[in-house]
């Protein structure tokens, strides 16, 4: 009887484990793929042949999905609002989606194009929601952001709710990125600074600067300072007809940052004309300046120049 009753003890004991082991089981999941404009397609992982889907498709690990120049879809993951846009000439992968009971593991690839991710489940401390780009690795929690890889594999991303952590391991860099805020990275290269855009060509001409025009009297040359006021250290000056790109403007002061040697300075201009853009990048007026050491300056050559 003893022995009887130790043996349904152990067969207890076993089936116990074995049920809390298939509780903790990771299990691999679908998502439904919704055609939103015609122009999508399918290929299946361990295939070869991209299949047009016309209306809905299930998609699941190791799926990639691209649309065409009219073509845009709709990835949903949980039907709580966790999903993710594709516009036109996009390709998208899923590497990793698994689950178990308390937590989710979910990890995309935007390989070319624009994305939309909505994330509307909320996070724990075990969970992970991942997009992997050309230039850069970016971790979100509860948040919609935005994803353009373009043909040269330049990523960038903007932050339209919560926020985003982007790392890029092989520059060893990362940055926290807030709504209204957008980042950029060519791959292999560093991530650019965090800067206020609500649009692509927001980011862009944020980083990139916008084409101008400027003139000075006499063809007097203006003088370049580490920082927006007419204290700081002189850096050099500047040719106004050299002076055809610029990266920034402060609030009301109207001190442009300009490129000079191999980093940035400021220029004082009240003749400024700059071409059409999306946006100068906006600077406080107390500004102190760029965050890399300079040389001492040389001396003034121009003293009558801002």
């Amino acid at each position: 009887m003893k022995h009887l009753i130790m043996s349904l003890i152990f067969c207890t004991l076993l089936l116990m484990s074995g049920a809390i082991a298939t509780a903790q089981e990771t299990t691999q999941l679908a998502a439904t793929l919704e055609v939103l404009e015609s122009g999508v397609e399918v290929l299946r992982v361990n295939t070869a042949n991209w299949l047009p889907i016309r209306l809905e498709a299930i998609v699941g690990v190791g799926d990639m999905i691209r649309t065409d120049a009219t073509g845009r879809a709709r990835i949903t993951f949980f039907e709580n609002g966790t999903d993710t846009e594709l516009e036109p000439n996009t390709t998208y992968k899923i590497n990793q989606f698994e689950a178990t009971a308390d937590s989710f593991t979910l990890q995309g690839e935007v390989i070319a194009g624009q994305t939309l991710q909505r994330l509307g489940r909320l996070l724990d401390a075990n969970s992970s929601y991942t997009i992997i780009t050309p230039g850069m690795t970016l971790v979100a929690r509860g948040t919609v952001f935005r994803i353009r890889v373009e043909d040269d594999a330049r990523s960038a991303m903007l932050v339209d709710e919560g926020a985003v952590d982007a790392d890029n391991p092989d520059a060893n860099a990362n940055a926290n990125v807030g709504a209204g805020l957008g980042i950029r990275a060519d791959p292999d290269a560093p991530l650019s600074d965090v800067v206020r855009a609500s649009t692509f060509e927001q980011l862009d001409a944020a980083l990139d600067g916008c084409t101008a025009s400027l003139t000075t009297a006499d063809d007097v040359s203006i003088n370049v300072r580490f920082a927006p006021n007419r204290d700081a250290d002189l850096l050099g000056s500047l040719s106004a007809d050299t002076i055809t790109v610029l990266y920034g403007i402060t609030q009301t002061t109207k001190w442009y940052r300009v490129m000079f040697d191999d980093g940035f300075g400021w220029i004082l201009s009240s003749t400024a004309q700059i071409a059409p853009c999306a946006g100068l990048r906006t600077f406080p007026d107390d500004y102190t300046g760029e965050d890399v050491p300079v040389d001492t300056p040389p001396a003034e050559t121009t003293p009558d120049a801002p």
